[in-house]
């Protein structure tokens, strides 16, 4: 891939990640007057209707019944990060769950390991031991370590969303991003909004404020519609570490809007935590993904497939020349009998198609 086509993409999930990182404290605020689960169905409902009004077409010209079991795993790890996400903002503050959701890069290559059969180097234990260290300063604001519920939902949050980008990146290859995008909508809505009905009781529309409508709307289109197509047309043409060094603004763009709309700030240490955590983000983005042994065993076997079979042609040629001089010089001996000239022709276009092949 070139240099201006990876700036191209590099630039489409950063402003995927700017709609992730406002989101964040956008959905804290609705939160306060919306129920979570409630939330996240009727924005990917919504994000799903708008999808199929533009793209109903496309979808049904691509969806394929083996399809379904794909985009309901992938769906099945989008709606248990989003739900992760949800509950904890509403026991964390926005930017610590910027920045714990961004650990997903670390989860990533473990996934990996045991999804794609990638190999997992050494040198992820120094980006795991870095954050460590930052996540201890992180939760110790106040002077003591504070490891809640709100930062144990934030983690879990990033390893689902780890096994979204495995999964994603699994079945893109064959499948049209876009209808990745609709599908993975529709089935996340629909995972939401079944946990919405048996664990919520369902406000009426009316009751909702303006407010709440219009976390809803942002979050539907900003942070659904437009930011799944950024992510999915980005991960069909970037490599994954790529991706996952882009993600790593989403919690800059968090703690900047966090501090703007709800007036959110960090210690000195809790600088000092965010800092290291996102320098261990960055480290591991940038260490290289390898390929399992047999993966890179194929591929210059079928590149050297190519100039073997050019090679038979000529082969080909010279072996039915051949088998026609024989022809000729069998005619040309001694006489035979009836039978033996029978013989020695079938023998001799048996030989000549054989020769063609």
């Amino acid at each position: 891939m070139n240099r201006k086509n990876t700036i191209f993409y590099g630039a489409l999930l950063l402003v995927q990640c700017l709609f992730w990182g406002v989101g964040n404290p956008i959905m804290k605020i609705g939160l306060d007057v919306i129920p979570p689960l409630f939330c996240l169905s009727v924005r990917y409902l919504l994000a799903f209707l708008i999808f199929f009004l533009f793209f109903g077409k496309r979808v049904m010209a691509n969806m394929t019944r083996a399809q379904i079991v794909p985009y309901l795993i992938i769906s099945a790890f989008t709606a248990a990060s989003f739900i992760a996400c949800a509950f904890a903002l509403m026991y964390t503050t926005a930017t610590n769950t910027g920045f714990l959701m961004s650990m997903a890069v670390l989860f990533t290559p473990f996934l990996s390991y045991f999804v794609l059969k990638t190999k997992i180097d050494r040198k992820h234990a120094f980006p795991i031991a870095v954050v460590t260290g930052g996540l201890y300063l992180l939760c110790s604001e106040g002077g003591g370590f504070s490891f809640g519920i709100g930062e144990f939902l934030a983690l879990s949050c990033a390893l689902a969303g780890a096994g979204m980008l495995v999964f994603s990146s699994k079945y893109l290859k064959d499948n049209d991003p876009i209808t990745v995008s609709v599908m993975q909508t529709g089935f996340t809505g629909l995972f939401c909004t079944v946990f919405s009905l048996i664990f919520e009781d369902i406000p009426s529309f009316g009751t909702i404020p303006p407010v709440g409508w219009g976390v809803i709307l942002y979050l539907a289109i900003g942070c659904t519609c437009i930011a799944y197509l950024l992510q999915n047309l980005a991960l069909k043409k970037v490599p994954a570490n790529y991706v996952a060094i882009a993600f790593c603004s989403e919690p800059i763009f968090t703690a900047a809007a966090s501090y703007f709309l709800l007036g959110e700030t960090l210690s000195a240490r809790g600088l000092v935590g965010s800092g290291l955590i996102m320098a261990s983000i960055v480290m591991a983005s940038m260490l290289p993904e390898e390929l399992p042994p047999e993966s890179q065993d194929e591929r210059p076997q079928s590149k050297e497939a190519k100039p073997q079979t050019e090679d038979t042609r000529p082969q080909t040629e010279e072996t039915r020349v051949q088998m026609e001089d024989t022809r000729l010089q069998m005619e040309d001996t001694r006489p035979q009998t009836e039978e033996k000239r029978q013989r020695t022709k079938l023998s001799a276009v048996l030989k000549y198609i054989l020769g063609l092949f």
